[in-house]
């Protein structure tokens, strides 16, 4: 028989967790919502589905600090002892409250995620039909899952009172699709960070500047690694042998989930904030020069083509660039210039210029 020492508690661990985490991100988006608003003076959908996950993760992580302060993060056997079984079941409740808003935090980031990546990039209907579908898709999945864990048991309120009469299904129904939103959340943060790093790595620039920007645009690969890190402790959803103790690994990164994706689909559009804060141009009052901006002029490559700078909602979103080189562009333009190659026949020319030629003859 394993015994376990009762006096046990990792309540501080998930409170430092769940209010550093979700401080974070809520400064991250407020920098985020200033640079949009103050300097960029745009705002889209993108913001609109930020600003919900935020507000999702807020509660997500009200509800675990409540759960904590009626016991989650003690030994269930301590809890008993001390309380008696209803504050074990009040405690699992609000665990289960909670689990929607978790879920949902960690989700609608990704549509925010999609429509910056589909705004940066050159048009494409149909790459941006599949990252909008699978970003729809992680949602419909999460709310599929949301439902799993409210319909198993009959009547509901045995999901938190074990001694009631009624049924459940077998925990591995919610186990295995809560496996496969795991896979498939994965591989939407693979895909929206690997589209946008393939076509910024064919920029014309240094390569520690192109770099840079990968690395910046690519942030949801970590969202990928900590889902995974997390996928591993799944079953303790479920575990009935010590409830209040065991699934605190679960919940740390859960909690760490929910923001880190937040966070991800914050930084590339905060830049113009630190820009206009460290950089400003003194001489002029001006966003800095594109001397000074290594973002600045970016082209991607070809042969036998021109190149058109195309302005768009978000194309202010990572930078401000100053172009002095065009005297029709005095003004500040913002953003990772978005570039569409214009493909030119230059023998279709060449035959158009001697046909000119033989008629003035």
């Amino acid at each position: 028989m394993t015994t376990v020492d009762l006096s046990q508690s990792r309540q501080t661990e998930i409170l430092v967790v769940a209010w550093v985490m979700t401080g974070a991100a809520i400064l991250t988006v407020g920098v985020k919502l200033f640079a949009r608003v103050k300097i960029v003076q745009v705002v889209d959908w993108a913001d609109f589905f930020i600003c919900f996950s935020l507000i999702l993760s807020i509660i997500a992580s009200s509800f675990v600090h409540y759960g904590v302060a009626l016991g989650f993060g003690r030994h269930t056997a301590a809890i008993a002892a001390e309380y008696g079984v209803e504050r074990l079941f009040k405690t699992a409740k609000f665990q289960m409250l909670g689990y929607p808003f978790n879920i949902g935090a960690f989700s609608f980031p990704n549509i925010s995620i999609a429509i910056l990546v589909c705004q940066l990039l050159e048009p494409n209907p149909r790459r941006t039909f599949i990252l909008y579908g699978m970003a729809i898709l992680q949602v419909i999945f999460a709310v599929i899952t949301m439902t799993l864990a409210f319909s198993q048991c009959r009547p509901t309120q045995k999901l938190w009172e074990k001694t009631l009469p009624g049924s459940c299904w077998n925990p591995n129904v919610l186990n295995y699709f809560s496996y496969w939103l795991c896979a498939y959340t994965t591989l939407t943060d693979v895909v929206l960070a690997v589209v946008p790093v393939r076509a910024f790595w064919q920029l014309q620039m240094p390569i520690s500047t192109k770099v840079g920007l990968c690395v910046m645009m690519s942030l949801t690969m970590l969202s990928a690694i900590v889902t995974i890190i997390k996928g591993t402790y799944l079953p303790l959803f479920t575990d009935t042998t010590d409830p209040l103790y065991k699934p605190v690994p679960l919940v740390l990164w859960g909690l760490v989930e929910q923001n880190i994706v937040i966070i991800a689909a914050c930084i590339p559009t905060i830049r113009p904030f630190f820009h206009r804060a460290w950089k400003r141009d003194t001489s002029t009052g001006n966003a800095y020069s594109a001397s000074s901006d290594p973002f600045a002029n970016l082209s991607t490559k070809g042969s036998h083509t021109g190149h058109r700078r195309v302005g768009s909602a978000t194309d202010v979103a990572l930078e401000d660039i100053y172009n002095k080189d065009d005297a029709a562009s005095q003004e500040s333009q913002q953003g990772i210039i978005r570039t569409v190659d214009v493909p030119v026949d230059w023998r279709a020319r060449k035959a158009h210029r001697a046909s000119d030629k033989n008629v003035l003859e």
